[in-house]
Order: structure tokens, then sequence, then C-alpha cells
């Protein structure tokens, strides 16, 4: 039953999740719900990185934004990474909690994911986060406006927690690497 739900699964971060649930019995008892979608009174750009964080391609709305300078491009993403997080948490599954973004200089963005019953204390949280990274990285990059931003110099991060905000791991995706595989 439970390769079955993996299979189906429209996300890499779900995915993630329920790979850890697989791993970790106290977590496995707990299913799938759809994906909670951004709120239309945020902007295109706010929406367009919850669509990052949930792997929904959203059509590149609010990439305009982001064809400017380096700072101007900083400021766009520092401005849609503190409205996202205002709006927030937004609950993406059951297993799955995006508690913001944060813009950074040198166009990054950095995803704080929240994997709400996910104990990170547990022993194996590193070695399941490298076994999980290949396969995240894959997820992550078959949403078609994680390429684009790539394109566009935008470095995304995501960084997981599990209960009491303890570390999970993080994944980078540099510019260029969804064009690697």
């Amino acid at each position: 039953m439970r390769n079955s739900l993996l299979i189906s699964l429209p996300h890499p971060w779900r995915a993630a999740a329920l790979i850890a649930c697989a791993s970790w019995p106290a977590v496995a008892q707990h299913g799938n719900a759809a994906s909670t979608t951004a709120p239309s009174s945020m902007s295109a750009l706010a929406r367009l990185l919850v669509g990052v964080a949930d792997g929904r391609p959203t059509g590149m709305n609010g990439v305009t934004r982001l064809t400017g300078s380096g700072s101007s491009t900083d400021v766009a993403l520092g401005t849609a990474c503190r409205e996202l997080t205002r709006s927030g948490p937004i609950l993406l599954d059951t297993a799955t909690r995006l508690d913001g973004c944060r813009g950074e200089s040198g166009k990054r963005v950095v995803f704080h994911l929240n994997l709400v019953r996910f104990d990170a204390t547990r022993e194996g949280t590193a070695a399941f986060m490298a076994s999980a990274t290949p396969a995240l990285v894959r997820g992550i990059c078959r949403n078609p406006d994680v390429p684009v931003l790539g394109r566009l110099g935008i470095a995304l991060v995501f960084r997981y927690t599990g209960i009491g905000d303890r570390p999970v791991g993080e994944i980078a995706i540099a510019p260029g690497r969804c064009e690697q595989d």
C-alpha cells in the first residue's frame, strides 16, 4: 500500500515526507491530502514561489519581475518571500507545511518547509536525506517553472525541518542544475 502511494504522488516534497514515513513508523500512520493553493490575494510572483515549493507549475506568472538587474531581482524575490511568509504557514499536504521563504542577495530563494510529523532526532535522518536527494532533485526539476528560474540565474534552496524545527536537510538547485540531468 505504501509503495502505491509513493508512485502516485504529484510532487517531490510529498514524496520525501512519505519516504520518511516508510522509514519512521510514528509518521507512517498519517495519510496524504490535496495541496492547498496559494491565496488569490497574493501577488503573481508570491504565487509562483508557492507553486515552486508545492511542485505545481504556475505558467510563470510573475516572472517578468525577475528579468531586470540582479539587485531589482533580489528586491522582487525578497518582497514576494515576505508576502508569502506573512500569508503562511501554508499546508501543502498532511505531512508538509511551507512556513515561508527568504530572498537572499545573489538571486537566491530559501524555502522553509516543515515535515510536521517527522522526528529529525531519529537515527538515520542524514542517511535518509542523502538517499532521497537525487529523487528530490529530479522531482523539483520536473516542475517546468524551475528550469526557467534557473535560466534567469535564480538559485533555489529547500530547507527541511521536522518536529520542533529540528533540521532534516536541504536541497539546493543551482542555476543550470536542472539541465544537467
